[in-house]
């Protein structure tokens, strides 16, 4: 009976998932038909803050690390006016946002402040440091996922980072808002400096050898 309750509920989250991905292909479609106009990214950002949407979704809509982790939305994939109809009509716990807890002309504020903000791309910080940067990564544990070297491993999934394949600012944004199971790293906890670091160690590592390089795999 537990298997087939458990089958049930599995059921219900597909068909919840399949349905609401429908409805936002339909909303962005819509959305992307009648067009929109520049909002002001400066209000947006308190508005933001104001309705706490900064709780669960990060300061910046980067996605959140709390209790109540929200997805990342910045930059959201809907046009200005999908955007203002999914915070009306979310779909899982979100709460929906009404015209008289906030117009539409200050969701197209948050809107131009969520674009405006994956905009920014960050430097890698001149000081950074690579040899406090290999510290940090065992320190924060990062080789026990990552190996040592940041050569990945099999036993625990995690993925070969060593040297980066992305730059700085792609880096920075996949650990502050990560997918799969590792957890996200927030500036409270690394601090974009020490990203820095961390990321100008793995650019140390040198590239890995071709197969037909390595002598024991052409006998």
């Amino acid at each position: 009976m537990i298997r087939a309750g458990r089958g049930i509920v599995l059921v219900a989250v597909l068909g919840i998932f399949v349905a609401t991905s429908f409805v936002w292909g339909q909303t962005a479609a819509n959305g992307q038909k009648s067009g929109a106009t520049a909002g002001n990214g400066a209000s947006g950002k308190k508005i933001f803050e104001s309705k706490g949407c900064n709780g669960c979704h990060g300061s910046d809509g980067q996605g959140g690390s709390g209790q109540i982790a929200g997805p990342r939305i910045s930059p959201t994939r809907f046009s200005r006016t999908g955007f203002v109809q999914i915070v009306r009509n979310p779909a899982g716990a979100m709460p929906p946002f009404t015209m008289t807890q906030v117009s539409d002309e200050e969701l197209g504020n948050v809107y131009a402040f969520l674009q405006s903000a994956a905009a920014v791309k960050l430097e890698l910080p001149a000081t950074a440091d690579g040899k406090n940067g290999r510290k940090l990564f065992n320190n924060y544990g990062c080789y026990e996922c990552h190996g040592g070297e940041g050569q990945g491993s099999y036993s625990t999934g995690g993925s070969r980072i060593g040297p980066p394949q992305i730059p700085f600012s792609a880096f920075a944004s996949y650990v502050r808002a990560p997918v799969n199971q590792m957890p996200p790293y927030t500036a409270k906890a690394v601090s974009d400096t020490e990203l820095g670091d961390i990321y100008l160690f793995l650019q140390g590592i040198g590239k890995p050898k071709a197969a037909k390089d390595i002598p024991l795999l052409n006998p």
